[in-house]
């Protein structure tokens, strides 16, 4: 999944029109070595062994979680509380009360500009786009059950 978001970042700026650049500032993971191989694979200016260390830093804006599930709700409510924008990949949590409590960091983050989200992958693929619209349009009728397939 890192290798996955380190190029969506790393390109987001030809695909859409965006009010900043990402930058590709800190990488973390738990193995120093691999971390730091992984870094430089993807193309990241430096790393952290501590995901603490990285929300700490004054030189990032926006956490991406995409580390295992059981640590999503307890890295994205910190990053919030400490006012970095977050990206968390799915599944956003593992129960009802961490999505609850994520829900609220979201909330009071909100209200100070900060912003956050789950990673959808299909959210800006054209084709669903005008699938919405002509479900919004009435076009298609009421649905009751969809099943896709995206190849």
């Amino acid at each position: 999944m890192g290798a996955a978001h380190s190029q969506a970042w790393r390109t987001a700026a030809h695909a859409f029109d965006l009010p900043l650049r990402p930058a590709l500032v800190a990488l973390c993971g738990r193995d120093g070595d691999a971390t730091r191989a992984a870094a430089s694979r993807l193309g990241w200016q430096s790393t952290e062994t501590d995901w603490r260390a990285l929300i700490s830093r004054d030189d990032v804006d926006l956490i991406d979680v995409c580390t295992p599930g059981d640590s999503h709700a307890e890295i994205a409510v910190a990053a919030l509380d400490a006012g970095k924008h977050v990206l968390c990949e799915k599944p956003l949590a593992n129960t009802v009360a961490e999505a609850e409590a994520m829900a609220d960091a979201a909330e009071k983050a909100a209200a100070r500009g900060v912003r956050s989200m789950v990673g959808f992958n299909y959210r800006r693929v054209p084709a669903l786009a005008l699938a919405r619209q002509l479900v919004c349009d009435g076009l298609i009728g009421h649905v009751r059950h969809v099943r896709a397939s995206y190849r």
